[in-house]
């Protein structure tokens, strides 16, 4: 079962791509290109996000962890000025460790990673995310505090139907 808005945002940034519009200077374009060659191991992203949940969104629609949105004018920017393009490739290139850290740190927590990437916003800020999913091991703290909530609403159900038979 797809996630409408998971599926109308990828939809509308899949045409987009096809299209080749983007909304970059042929300048820009090129420069991505080059990116995408030069970091084949990260999945780079053109994109500005108006509100939360376009990002959000952007955030279910992926897999894997080298997942890098770059806002457009970041991107504009880069192509223009070595030193821009060499600060931000750093985090490009760091992006692969970068979510293998996170993997690992979701690991010794029990939780596994679905979903993880960077994110460079119009103003240049960098930040990272994750999904992950966890599942509670059979002999945890809220397991067994469910079953036992479980067994005294059954006991107070058993109670309640002698009650109303007397």
């Amino acid at each position: 079962m797809a996630i409408s808005g998971v599926t109308d945002y990828t939809n509308a940034y899949a045409a987009d791509r096809a299209n080749g519009s983007s909304g970059l200077s042929g300048e820009a374009q090129d420069y991505l290109r080059g990116l995408k060659e030069k970091y084949p191991d990260a999945n780079v992203t053109v994109t500005d996000f108006k509100n939360g949940k376009q990002e959000d969104n952007y955030m279910f629609g992926c897999s894997g962890g080298n997942n890098v949105a770059i806002s457009a004018n970041i991107i504009e920017k880069m192509a223009k000025d070595p030193t821009t393009a060499a600060k931000y490739e750093k985090v490009i290139a760091d992006a692969p460790k970068a979510a293998e850290e996170i993997k690992e740190g979701l690991a010794a927590h029990g939780a596994e990673m679905v979903a993880g990437g960077t994110v460079i916003d119009k103003d240049g800020k960098v930040s990272y995310w994750c999904i992950g999913k966890h599942e509670p091991p059979k002999d945890s703290p809220t397991v067994s505090y469910k079953k036992q909530m479980q067994e005294q609403l059954e006991e107070k159900r058993a109670k309640k139907k002698e009650e109303e038979a007397l």
